[in-house]
């Protein structure tokens, strides 16, 4: 009898071994499936962020973004499932949400003069994909369904204006710039850059001038300074 039960219990206990084994191997095939799906939709996001930051929402289709990851359209909607404008709103507060999180850093870790700090800003710009808040405002934003415009309008706001228009406040409580309309600025530097990274596309202009872009940043932000800042 006694033999009888622990050949019982032997075998119970195996049986549950192997269980919690399969379940294992079943958690760990999940977590690595996982990881694969998260990595294919990162690339998604990252090819999507590209091509709108370069021809916008309209004129970007789903097929463009399969093309450019050499993948199959209906592929894309394993990750999103919503389309396109699903896939435009994630991959634009995505974007701006690393904005604000480098400009922000930027207040925090680069010290005065506001010079230095704007320097810094455009830095950080021109090493990022092209993001053109003026097609935005003016075509991108009307694609979409209104809710979702004005929140990536927030979230565009308070990813890229706010940051800078901190910087101008904290200039001007410093002494360093008059009281100015800080929006207005941060707008003027913001535009300046997107026109400073597509000089390199103008016909018979781009071929010719050699001069790297943040040099010509930097020429923008000191006559921007120049005309902001404080005169006896």
């Amino acid at each position: 009898m006694i033999y009888y039960k622990c050949v019982v219990n032997s075998q119970e206990q195996q049986d549950v071994n192997r269980n919690m084994i399969d379940r294992t191997r079943a958690t760990s095939d999940i977590h690595a499936d996982a990881a694969v799906i998260s990595r294919a939709r990162e690339r998604v996001l990252t090819a999507a962020e590209q091509l709108f930051g370069e021809h916008g929402y309209k004129a970007v289709g789903l097929k463009d973004i399969a093309d450019a990851l050499g993948m199959r359209h209906a592929s894309l909607y394993t990750h999103f499932p919503g389309g396109k404008e699903d896939l435009y709103c994630e991959v634009m507060e995505r974007t701006f949400a690393r904005h604000r999180q480098h400009l922000e850093q930027i207040g925090q870790t680069i010290a005065p003069p506001l010079r230095r700090q704007l320097r810094a800003v455009s830095d950080w710009l021109l090493s990022q994909p092209a993001v053109s808040t003026m097609r935005m405002m003016q075509s991108d934003m009307f694609a979409i369904a209104p809710e979702r415009s004005k929140h990536l309008m927030d979230v565009a706001y308070q990813g890229l204006l706010a940051p800078i228009e901190h910087l101008v406040t904290s200039a001007y409580h410093r002494g360093e710039v008059r009281r100015t309309n800080t929006g207005m600025v941060a707008g003027m530097l913001l535009s300046s850059i997107e026109a400073v990274r597509s000089l390199r596309s103008i016909p018979g202009y781009g071929a010719s001038d050699e001069t790297p872009l943040d040099v010509h940043a930097y020429d923008i932000i000191d006559i921007l300074i120049e005309g902001i800042e404080r005169r006896p």
